[in-house]
């Protein structure tokens, strides 16, 4: 399961870098959407004077694109967030009474209100519940700009608020979460798994191992493992 999130962390990575195919154009000398009539002025040199990977052309399409960066970004910082929220319930979980496969560093706990003995896991809590402010953070991005007129329109703005946020809330996570996962310590001795949960890798070896269809493979163990004598019951 840990190589599983380490896979789509490195894929949530490699999406917040594609963001880069759209923050890579240089919007100077678009002004507020019609270009800078009568004025000389050289695009191709801001451009690669201040690093941009190309120019944004034509000019009409800068103010149109508005928006669309800051979208693409909120999108990979949502995707980031519910890995990283799911995450977080599996640690949750597995860390309850009845499962007891792990116990959470003491400092990212705080204590009950009621209980003296309890220990309140309050950060992967939260971590869980952050995916919902970086999806409405999303949300509110495209709202805004749904429906705009071209040009530049000081509804704009407000794109901000919920980039900043998000960005701001991704951030603070992952600042956050290597010291909370260097803290887990796993119970192997309590990590008990039933042993039919072999039962499809036990249908797959026996189809192979006979040749038979694995409907039949299927059939077989499904048989063995309902029978009295494998449950112990009478």
């Amino acid at each position: 399961m840990a190589r599983g999130f380490a896979a789509e962390l490195r894929d949530d990575a490699a999406g917040l870098r594609q963001v880069q195919r759209r923050l890579g154009k240089s919007p100077l000398g678009s002004a507020a959407g019609y270009g800078t009539p009568g004025l000389p002025i050289d695009r191709e040199a801001t451009r690669a004077a201040l690093g941009f990977a190309e120019v944004h052309q034509p000019v009409t399409a800068v103010q149109l694109s508005r928006g669309k960066a800051e979208a693409q970004l909120l999108f990979e910082i949502a995707l980031l967030m519910q890995d990283l929220s799911r995450f977080a319930a599996d640690v949750l979980l597995f860390a309850t009474a009845e499962f007891g496969f792990i116990t959470l560093p003491e400092a990212f706990t705080t204590g009950s209100s009621i209980m003296p003995q309890k220990r309140n896991p309050d950060v992967f809590e939260l971590i869980r519940g952050r995916s919902a402010t970086a999806q409405g953070a999303l949300a509110e991005a495209l709202a805004v700009c749904a429906k705009l007129p071209s040009g530049y329109q000081r509804d704009l703005q407000l794109v901000k608020a919920p980039l900043f946020r998000s960005m701001d809330l991704a951030l603070a996570t992952l600042a956050i979460l290597p010291p909370a996962i260097a803290g887990l310590e796993f119970r192997p001795e309590a990590i008990r798994m039933d042993p039919a949960i072999r039962a499809a890798e036990e249908a797959n070896r026996l189809a192979l191992a006979e040749g038979i269809p694995f409907r039949e493979a299927y059939q077989r163990i499904a048989a063995r493992l309902r029978s009295p004598e494998d449950s112990g019951s009478t």
